[in-house]
């Protein structure tokens, strides 16, 4: 087998010209198909990351009937402040969580005194949310500050950038919050703009804010809150966490998981993997048909050689086993230039801060970087090598269906 595959790295050589046209094509296939899937890699890991740690959380916790029903009254199925503290405490317990926080939404009028327009409020626990949307928060912040030394000053807001230009505010300005409170009445409270940020989604840049939860309960005359934030120590846990977590918890509140709160990230998923299968799929049947061409024509080529090794005794095999070795030697050689190609395009592209644009519904851009990783690597490798002894295999069995005579006299 040894003397097989000496023979057939001399034939590569020998055809030369051949051989690196095929190689380049697996090469540049195999490269192609590296970057398309670390820039999904990268599209999956940015995403997840931005949607659980831009505030969601890796699950939320919440009154059973919020999840199933709509409320009728503000915080009608909200939970006690008490059950909320016991239920963080238990949560806290568990190692593979990181903090629970609470959270109180709520909706109301803003006005800076002349103008007044809808908002969308979340009240939070600051110190807390500090830590989970450190990197986010603050480069979403534009001007101003986050929101600081709410324990003592709790009467200061986050204004969403087109919220603000609504209301004309600047840092440092008092505005109007005006909300419904659980009573049915109407509730206002003076605040102090501390910060202007961009959410990245100009639908919510238009009515979001946010302020501390002691300022949105005190709006709202409750001590209740609407949900608990859970985030755990490491993204991929929430599947193995989420049934301790369901154990904690009593049967009147339920769990829902990140991607349970954001469907459109599977949607997007399944978008990126349809397109990537497809690609795929078109990539690999051109490198098929490359490789297939380059050894049907040196099989051509080499008709009346194959004939004389069959007259000298060769068995069948033995010439097949040849030919694959030759696929073998290009798919490999293509691959392992085309995977260097692909790590040296995507460590000099991530690294140059190319920026994208936004994409749909969005209003900030990202970087352009590619995460490749060793398994997709060598799975693509692998796949590659396979598919040129398979391009290899079908112009030698077709050959040896001839008759020895049939092959020495072929011209």
């Amino acid at each position: 087998m040894i003397e097989w595959f000496k023979i057939a790295w001399r034939n590569v050589l020998r055809n030369h010209r051949r051989s690196i046209v095929a190689i380049s094509t697996v090469a540049i296939i195999t490269s192609s198909l590296l970057l398309s899937y670390g820039y999904i890699n990268f599209t999956f890991f940015g995403l997840s990351n931005n949607i659980v740690n831009g505030g969601l959380g890796n699950m939320q916790i919440a009154d059973n009937r919020l999840w199933e029903s709509f409320e009728s009254t503000p915080l009608e199925f909200g939970m006690s402040n008490k059950k909320a503290d016991e239920l963080i405490v238990d949560l806290e317990k568990n190692k593979d969580v990181k903090r629970a926080m609470k959270r109180l939404l709520f909706s109301g009028i803003a006005s800076n005194g002349e103008i007044s327009t809808i908002f969308s409020g979340t009240g939070l626990e600051n110190k807390k949310e500090k830590l989970l949307q450190s990197r986010s928060l603050l480069e979403s912040i534009i001007s101003g500050n986050t929101l600081r030394n709410t324990d003592k000053n709790p009467y200061q807001v986050l204004l969403a950038k087109g919220l603000a230009s609504k209301l004309q505010a600047n840092i440092g300005d008092n505005i109007t919050l005006l909300s419904t409170t659980i009573y049915g009445s109407i509730n206002a409270i003076d605040v102090i703009v501390k910060g202007i940020y961009d959410s990245g989604i100009p639908d919510t840049n238009l009515i979001e804010l946010k302020t501390p939860l002691a300022l949105a309960q005190e709006l709202m005359l409750t001590e209740k809150v609407s949900r608990i934030v859970v985030q755990l120590e490491n993204l991929d846990a929430t599947e193995k966490v989420l049934p301790e977590i369901k154990n904690i918890i009593s049967d009147d509140v339920g769990v829902r998981t990140w991607y349970q709160l954001a469907p459109y990230f599977r949607s997007v998923e399944n978008i990126y993997y349809s397109i990537f299968t497809v690609m795929t799929t078109i990539l690999l049947i051109l490198s098929l048909l490359s490789i297939n061409n380059v050894m049907t024509t040196s099989v051509n080529e080499r008709m009346q050689e194959i004939g004389t090794l069959r007259a000298f005794g060769i068995t069948k095999k033995d010439i097949k086993l040849n030919f694959i070795f030759e696929g073998l030697i290009i798919g490999f050689s293509g691959t392992l230039i085309g995977s260097l190609l692909g790590f040296i395009i995507a460590f000099t592209v991530s690294q140059s801060g190319y920026m994208m644009p936004p994409p749909p519904g969005r209003s900030q851009g990202y970087p352009l970087i590619f995460m490749l990783t060793i398994n997709s690597t060598l799975i693509i490798a692998f796949g590659s090598s396979i598919l040129a002894m398979l391009a290899s295999y079908l112009p030698i069995s077709k050959a040896l269906r001839k008759k020895v005579v049939d092959q020495l006299n072929y011209v």
